[in-house]
């Protein structure tokens, strides 16, 4: 079959040629049969696989040889192996952080080394689980839900682990799978000649497996550990997700763990009011701008305090001596009422409380996950 005119799940990267080149019924590292595509990013691909020694299925993760990439495929590994062996393994939160059961490295046809990865299985991730809902937000008890079981995580990477995570977004946030029956039904020989693609210059293209919408959901999981670094070492290079970046990483001031605590405060944001807190976009050409992002955030907390700026070399770009927006872009004043829509009097005023705790421009001036996790709107203790 030739190539299409339209680019297929990984063709859609530069140099598709970096993966592993796989045939389905494939035996990897003598153990692991390869039984469903379950999905594909820019430096991996992920596939369903039995282990032909317990008979039980599990997810492998095979980077691409991407040398630009190596750095990252190393620090993850690193970074499973210190979750699994450092910390108190009956800490509440260790059970919503991914684990890793494996990882070995095998060599393609080409002669090109790829790292492998093996974790259990999991559904789907809560961006996919938001956009179910017809006006993709999230219900208040289920955010809820995700919340509670994603800072018990956290308390667990900070306070046991020594791990930030850097990433926190609705795509590295999976739920478990509540049925594995399913991976009995990606595992028959018809199913694999369904999901046979095209193959280009030898290389095979699968469809990924779609699990569809879950009848029963499992446990939220925090995932993907590439780019974690070391709590207890300093750090000042640039990280997270552009809309979700904290005051301190845009000014490139050394940043800890309270990066990750900003990080899940305005992905809130998201899963509940379907818009970014923040918009750092630039109106004329809709690309990210840090003067843009800054603006927005002043609009919404008020001026950042003066200690705070006196600890960036960059803050004089953006604030003048005196703490005042300087820049040529205004600063539209917002309060958190009006930009919060979805919620009414007491219930309003206790998520906003919550959400505050989290998004201050001070990293010291943030809640921990564990007080976080004594708040009244996320135990459901608010009067209605």
């Amino acid at each position: 079959m030739s190539s299409s005119a339209s680019p297929f799940e990984e063709e859609r990267e530069l140099g598709f040629e970096k993966f592993y080149p796989m045939t389905l019924g494939e035996v990897i590292n003598e153990k692991y049969k390869v039984v469903a595509k379950l999905g594909f990013g820019s430096a991996s691909t992920i596939w369903c696989c039995r282990n032909l020694a317990t008979n039980k299925y599990v997810a492998l993760k095979i980077y691409a040889h991407d040398l630009v990439a190596e750095d990252e495929i190393d620090n993850e590994t690193a970074m499973y192996k210190r979750l699994g062996t450092v910390g108190d393994p009956n800490h509440p939160g260790k059970a919503y952080v991914r684990s890793i059961e494996d990882s070995f490295s095998i060599t393609s046809r080409a002669g090109h080394r790829h790292q492998c990865l093996v974790h259990e299985v999991l559904s789907n991730d809560i961006l996919s689980l938001r956009h179910t809902h017809p006006d993709r937000k999230l219900p208040e008890v289920m955010l809820r839900q995700i919340l509670i079981h994603l800072l018990l995580a956290l308390d667990f990477l900070h306070s046991e682990c020594h791990i930030i995570h850097t990433d926190i977004k609705e795509e590295n946030i999976l739920l478990g799978l509540a049925d594995s029956s399913i991976l009995e039904q990606l595992d028959t020989k018809e199913i694999a000649a369904l999901s046979f693609y095209k193959s280009v210059n030898g290389y095979n293209f699968y469809r990924s497996a779609n699990f569809g919408i879950p009848t029963r959901f499992g446990r939220p999981i925090l995932c993907d550990f590439s780019l974690a670094r070391n709590g207890q070492v300093e750090h000042c290079h640039d990280i997270q997700p552009d809309p979700y970046r904290a005051p301190e990483v845009i000014l490139e001031m050394p940043w800890g763990y309270a990066v990750d605590i900003w990080n899940v405060g305005v992905m809130v944001w998201d899963m509940f009011e379907n818009r970014h807190m923040f918009n750092g976009l630039d109106p004329e050409s809709g690309k990210y701008g840090n003067r843009f992002h800054l603006a927005s955030m002043v609009g919404l907390l008020g001026p950042p305090p003066l200690e705070f700026l006196q600890r960036s070399a960059w803050s004089s770009v953006y604030f003048d001596d005196r703490g005042n927006w300087k820049c040529l872009n205004p600063v539209l004043p917002v309060s958190w009422e009006v930009a919060e829509r979805n919620l009414e009097g007491s219930s309003k005023k206790g998520f906003l409380d919550f959400v505050r705790k989290m998004v201050r421009w001070t990293p010291e001036s943030r809640a921990t996950p564990s007080e976080l996790l004594e708040d009244p709107w996320l135990l459901g203790e608010v009067e209605e």
